[in-house]
């Protein structure tokens, strides 16, 4: 009598674990993807964001958020404008500069814009990092470079890129060295037209790129040689000429 009445509940025991796993499935499987592709592919293109071009998967969502950009962009909007910093916020603002087009150069401007955050004061003898405000300086970087990187795929944009990249290195102090180097990557000889638009504390990012100060006596040191060296050649030669 009792083995029947424990028969049951074994049956439900053994049948729980595949019950667990179809809903682990059903969980990761994308809500209404027939419906909503666009959720599908941006969700997809986050979670094969690390892989990137390597993933099949993560190329079929980029094609389409490329061919959808003002969509993706207007679901994106709210959660990278008013979630605080973490790394989620991240990813979506590296992905907007992945597909994007006029309205996320827009999006972009919006968040580089944004006051700048303030660390939260550590308790006396911690040491702890302020995760969140760590995060959302990431992300405002991140902003700069995602700008920029729109320029690669939409090249007729590049205008609209650089106007913004402008904006960021005058109007944003803590954001114009990451600004200025895009731009530099941007326009090659014609960043040099720029200088006007900024003050002495900008000067180095126009002047020739020199190697740190203390590769500077390796390398004069490495100079000398070679003209020793050259010096030599040449003396043997002209012995040998006149031998002959």
């Amino acid at each position: 009598m009792m083995g029947r009445v424990w028969l049951p509940w074994l049956v439900v025991l053994a049948a729980l674990p595949i019950l667990a796993t179809q809903s682990v499935v059903v969980a990761e499987a994308p809500v209404c993807a027939e419906r909503r592709p666009l959720n599908y592919h941006l969700r997809n293109a986050i979670r094969y964001l690390d892989p990137g071009s390597r993933s099949a998967e993560y190329r079929e969502s980029l094609a389409y958020l490329r061919e959808h950009p003002r969509e993706a962009v207007a679901a994106l909007t709210g959660p990278v404008l008013s979630e605080p910093g973490s790394f989620r916020k991240w990813q979506l603002v590296y992905l907007i500069g992945e597909f994007g087009d006029e309205d996320a150069i827009a999006l972009l401007r919006m968040i580089t814009e944004q006051p700048k955050p303030q660390a939260r004061p550590a308790r006396p003898g911690s040491h702890a990092t302020d995760i969140e405000f760590t995060e959302e300086m990431n992300s405002r970087f991140q902003a700069v470079s995602s700008t920029a990187r729109i320029a690669s795929h939409r090249p007729e944009l590049r205008d609209q890129v650089v106007e913004t990249l402008l904006a960021a290195a005058q109007d944003v102090p803590f954001l114009q060295d990451s600004a200025l180097f895009e731009l530099q990557k941007l326009l090659g000889a014609e960043f040099q037209s720029l200088r006007g638009y900024f003050g002495p504390e900008a000067a180095r990012h126009f002047e020739p790129r020199m190697p740190p100060p203390q590769w500077h006596g390796l390398l004069a040191r490495r100079m000398e040689k070679h003209r020793r060296e050259a010096q030599a050649l040449r003396e043997k030669r002209e012995a040998q000429c006149q031998a002959e």
